[in-house]
């Protein structure tokens, strides 16, 4: 796909700015300049997604968009665990970030993909990356007719991105509006497979997408550095002798931690929140704050959290968390209270002198953390962390608070 001599214009030029390296096209009449102007734009966008590729100047990237719509390198190597030891089928493979990863796990890959320039420069890429477990169809999957070509001796598990982008190139959140459309394609891809795992928008409601589709066993909400990056819906055919309960299905709240290091891990159901009730503690001065993370939030497990660790709700509705003793391994963040001021005209005044400068939150709470900041009247930064929130009583407070060591 690319020349070497298309490499080291690329590796020459990795940094520069796109505008003058098209103005300057004249200077290169042997090479497609637009092209690579392209690749390279690319190179910059997917360096921040998959740092392994920082230094590969021989992988073609011919679609901006397609950039922006794939996996980074850590929530495909997270969503590899599903397909260990498997024949996958990757439907909709866009730029394969996620084929890749689970290529270095399964047995085998067919990656898929109906745009032709993509596809290309996906199997030239897989080729330059040393992938040998792969095959390669350019096709839209739109029906059953459209993996004839697999193999009838293998039960394959089926992975799917489908684009949520609208004609006018809009977000959608609704899974029935995707392209492809799962919900129509269930039937006939359970015919061939064991297991399908679809990724859906972060957006999406929990409880509507497993009541969207048949056969889910477990629903995983995938937050990268405490963003939700992804929904990934797990659905396995065994479920058609026994069913789940859709207020059984198994819910899995993931985040990699940016200090740890490691990926923290929360399950329940939607049965045992309904269920729990929670337990209210009012916080005090040298009290633990702790806030879930941005998984636990997406998946609504409040009340739970209060009885799987020792720690009280501020109020019904303030998803904050407090203790007299720390909790080290809870799901979130973690401070330690150094005040609490009613919000009120006298304590905004004694905030704004005292802290000119802070991290600004709200939780359950008529002020946004902008418009709250505002009131303050202080800058963002340092290493005071506000919250402005209500307790159970319907106060208006403010948590001075200092992150927990």
């Amino acid at each position: 796909m690319l020349s070497p001599e298309d490499i080291d214009f690329i590796r020459a030029h990795s940094k520069d700015d796109s505008v003058k390296l098209l103005l300057s096209a004249q200077k290169y009449p042997n090479l497609n300049v637009r092209f690579l102007t392209s690749i390279i734009e690319g190179k910059k966008k997917i360096s921040l997604k998959v740092p392994e590729w920082i230094e590969r100047f021989d992988l073609c990237f011919p679609s901006i968009l397609s950039v922006e719509q794939c996996s980074s390198s850590y929530t495909a190597k997270y969503k590899s665990r599903f397909f260990e030891g498997r024949d996958v089928v990757d439907i909709t493979g866009g730029l394969g970030v996620d084929s890749y990863f689970i290529s270095e796990v399964a047995k085998s890959i067919v990656y898929i993909e109906k745009n032709k320039e993509l596809f290309e420069c996906v199997n030239s890429n897989f080729n330059r990356l040393g992938v040998s477990n792969a095959e390669y169809i350019n096709k839209e999957v739109k029906d059953r007719c459209d993996l004839e070509m697999l193999s009838k001796d293998k039960v394959y598990t089926i992975y799917a991105d489908p684009s949520r982008r609208g004609p006018s190139d809009n977000r959608i959140f609704n899974p029935s509006d995707y392209e492809p459309d799962m919900q129509k394609l269930m039937k006939f891809l359970l015919e061939i497979s064991d297991r399908i795992v679809i990724k859906i928008s972060p957006m999406a409601d929990i409880s509507a997408l497993i009541n969207s589709f048949e056969l889910v066993s477990e629903i995983v909400i995938v937050s990268v550095f405490n963003e939700c990056k992804e929904i990934l819906i797990k659905i396995d055919r065994a479920q058609e002798a026994s069913p789940i309960h859709p207020g059984m299905v198994k819910l899995v709240a993931v985040n990699l931690d940016k200090q740890k290091k490691r990926w923290d891990n929360f399950e329940w159901t939607l049965m045992e929140e309904r269920e729990s009730k929670a337990c209210i503690t009012t916080p005090k001065k040298g009290f633990y704050l702790y806030e879930p993370n941005s998984s636990i939030l997406k998946g609504g497990a409040f009340k739970l959290l209060s009885n799987r660790y020792p720690a009280g709700k501020i109020s019904v509705n303030s998803h904050l968390y407090t203790s007299s003793d720390k909790i080290t391994d809870f799901p979130g963040r973690t401070f330690v209270i150094e005040e609490i001021m009613k919000f009120d005209k006298k304590n905004i005044k004694t905030i704004h002198h005292r802290y000119p400068k802070a991290n600004v939150s709200t939780r359950n709470f008529p002020l946004s953390p902008p418009e709250l900041k505002d009131r303050l009247d202080i800058k963002d930064g340092g290493e005071i962390f506000l919250y402005g929130t209500l307790f159970n009583d319907d106060s208006k407070n403010i948590l001075i608070c200092k992150k927990g060591l």
